[in-house]
């Protein structure tokens, strides 16, 4: 199977009750020294609701693969969300 660069930008997770969603990673944004995911559903993907999640990155010392836990502060949620809005505003006001 050839390895596309678009396969760097979407994940999949498998919930707890053994669906599988789809994500697109939109941005990764540092936040108070942690890199964090910010990620889109599919559309058609069970979790698309229109709106963004927002995953912290894990570094795996040992492997190549990135791991993705859930964020539950809502003030870290927030300030990431936050500061990719600003990103997304500057990058349209470049254009």
């Amino acid at each position: 199977m050839k390895n596309d660069a678009r396969d760097d930008f979407f994940v999949s997770f498998t919930d707890e009750n053994g669906v599988e969603n789809h994500f697109e990673i939109l941005a990764v944004i540092e936040y108070q020294g942690t890199d964090y995911a910010v990620m889109l559903p599919e559309e058609g993907s069970p979790s698309y609701n229109g709106m963004v999640y927002v995953f912290e990155i894990a570094e795996e010392l040992d492997s190549d693969t990135d791991t993705y836990l859930g964020v539950e502060d809502e003030a870290v949620i927030e300030a990431v969300y936050d500061l990719f809005c600003d990103e997304v505003r500057r990058l349209e006001e470049e254009s």
